[in-house]
């Protein structure tokens, strides 16, 4: 019999809490290597990593909502085929048991799916595979600051931005200026950074999802930069950040 569930008692913060794989709708799940996430929380904003059965290894941002939790995800697939990019909504439940559970709805081919996570004890084992060697980093430990933006005036503290990339997955943190924090993932291919991001914003004390296509090119002298067409909680725009001496 299905345990019935209640949206009461459920906790503040899923940080540091980590959930497995139990069923989907997309695929068969295998039950002795299920895909497990960690997740983080600060405030409203949610990132993590993932790993298992067809996910080598995977990143994502989000926010959470009350007891809705969005994210979006970057993850090479186990067999080496193309980056995956994609978003997911999912709700946070606790069965009768107490038993937390997050459940997932999200799209795959056009289709709309859903999956089944439950909460399970940390792992003290936690190793994302060694993918570093798979693809060429090109913004691997980098350090970037804003230079100009149409979302505001750049002040004389610029949000700094710092990367790691490996296997064509591409994450970092930043904060400064506007921004207290924040946390962003995706995919570097051919000259181009498409990522997710999610901050939260000093004055309005708000926290904002966003995404963004970013070309990566090398400046006169030889400084990386970074020139972003960009969607911040709907409205579109344009930055350019240049690599940090």
């Amino acid at each position: 019999m299905t345990a019935e569930l209640t949206s009461t008692a459920l906790p503040a913060s899923i940080d540091g809490l980590e959930f497995v794989m139990i069923s989907s709708t997309a695929s068969a799940v295998d039950t002795e290597a299920p895909t497990r996430f960690r997740y983080q929380q600060d405030g409203q904003m949610i990132w993590g990593v993932y790993i298992g059965d067809t996910v080598s290894v995977g990143r994502f941002v989000g926010r959470r909502d009350g007891d809705t939790v969005t994210i979006c995800f970057a993850h090479r697939p186990l067999d080496g085929s193309e980056i995956v990019l994609g978003t997911a909504s999912s709700e946070l439940q606790r069965a009768e048991d107490g038993t937390l559970r997050l459940f997932e709805t999200f799209e795959k081919n056009g289709a709309t799916q859903t999956s089944v996570c439950i909460q399970v004890p940390a792992s003290t084992d936690w190793n994302l595979l060694d993918i570093a060697s798979e693809g060429i980093p090109a913004i691997d430990g980098a350090a970037f600051v804003l230079e100009t933006t149409t979302a505001s005036v750049v002040g004389e503290n610029p949000t700094r931005f710092e990367f790691r990339e490996a296997g064509g997955i591409a994450w970092g943190t930043y904060s400064g200026d506007t921004v207290t924090t924040g946390h962003c993932v995706g995919r570097y291919r051919d000259g181009v950074l498409d990522e997710f991001f999610v901050h939260h914003v000093v004055a309005s004390d708000a926290t904002l999802l966003g995404d963004s296509s970013t070309r990566v090119q090398t400046r006169t002298d030889g400084r990386l930069e970074l020139v972003e067409d960009f969607v911040l909680d709907g409205v579109v725009g344009y930055s350019v950040c240049v690599q940090a001496s």
